[in-house]
């Protein structure tokens, strides 16, 4: 396969690891980065050109895609601006900033050929797919209850917080999941916890599912791990049927490492660099864009269904602020 021409967009925390990626991956060839901070160009690998113009990367010379990994509030525009030159488009989740901005992200895939894809990393993790298998296979029975956690480390948290929540940019990996598992959500309650451990937005969020099939889930996130703890990740998926159960752990991982200052675990399949070759469920989801950009393969999660994570997360946000539960239905018709 002829390597595709890229360009990445935001080299913070995760776009530095799509940018370590995509410079290790023959299929892709990475053009330029761009980033509004000039001093992001230390991150950016050797050979590899860097600008702080949108509209100059956008127009590299024989550029097909573009990963953009900017804050939330940003990605409309450079997606806009990359659909509008005919650009294969991958977006980290979540897909916007706002519902609206979710809206506007669809029109402009609609009339441009695109494609554009949400990047929902759990989609391509193999733990949480075999899940998802035993769920459509029947073995299970039919599913009563889920329950979620994504917790992630405080250095983290100082990173997002005030510019993000918790459930757009923790719970919504679970809200989609279990969309993914049961289907249409019909409401959320959710409560926050704002002591400002690391920075001005509310640091942990709890909240309960109601499903159209009748059945109910727990989610529980924050973004206060520790860094110093040896805890990297806490991530956690619990589902029970009539017939059976299923769970995703990636806490106690089998990569640990005790020393006599600390004990260390070390979550490897999220992503890792054995040897320098990028290994884990992120890497997979760009070569699989990658290939998706050669062949016109389809992408797991579809537009639709990225922006209806985006309402859950939405209804949660909007459950903390008013203290009782908010329909998805409510989230839609701007009633609340």
């Amino acid at each position: 396969m002829e390597a595709v021409n890229v360009a990445l967009f935001g080299i913070g925390m995760i776009g530095r690891e799509h940018t370590r990626i995509l410079d290790a991956n023959p299929g892709a060839n990475l053009l330029v980065v761009c980033d509004t901070d000039p001093d992001a160009v230390q991150y950016v690998p050797d050979g590899v050109a860097f600008t702080t113009d949108l509209a100059a990367a956008l127009d590299t010379p024989g550029l097909e895609a573009v990963w953009v990994c900017t804050p939330q509030a940003f990605h409309l525009p450079v997606v806009e601006a990359a659909l509008d030159r005919g650009l294969a488009v991958f977006c980290e989740k979540p897909i916007a900033a706002s519902v609206e901005d979710a809206n506007a992200m669809l029109a402009a895939a609609e009339r441009n050929p695109g494609p554009l894809a949400i990047g929902h990393t759990l989609r391509f993790d193999p733990n949480y797919i075999a899940v998802r298998d035993a769920v459509v296979s029947g073995e299970l029975g039919e599913i009563v209850h889920l329950a979620a956690r994504w917790n992630a480390p405080d250095y983290e948290g100082r990173i997002i917080s005030g510019r993000t929540t918790v459930p757009s940019e923790m719970a919504i990996h679970d809200l989609d999941i279990m969309r993914w598992l049961v289907g249409p959500i019909e409401r959320i309650y959710a409560e926050a916890a704002g002591m400002e451990v690391v920075g001005p937005g509310p640091d942990a969020a709890v909240g309960t599912v109601r499903f159209a099939s009748g059945a109910v889930g727990a989610l529980d996130h924050n973004w206060i791990l520790p860094g110093d703890s040896g805890v990297k990740s806490d991530h956690r998926l619990a589902v029970f049927g009539s017939r059976g159960s299923a769970y995703v752990e990636s806490r106690e991982t089998p990569a640990v490492i005790f020393t006599e200052e600390s004990t260390r675990y070390l979550n490897t399949t999220y992503y890792s660099y054995p040897n320098g070759i990028p290994f884990g469920a992120l890497p997979t989801e760009d070569a699989y864009f990658v290939a998706m950009v050669r062949d016109g393969r389809p992408w797991p999660i579809s537009l639709e269904d990225a922006r209806a994570a985006l309402v859950a997360a939405t209804a949660m946000e909007k459950s903390i602020d008013s203290g009782r539960p908010v329909s998805l239905a409510d989230v839609e018709a701007g009633r609340v």
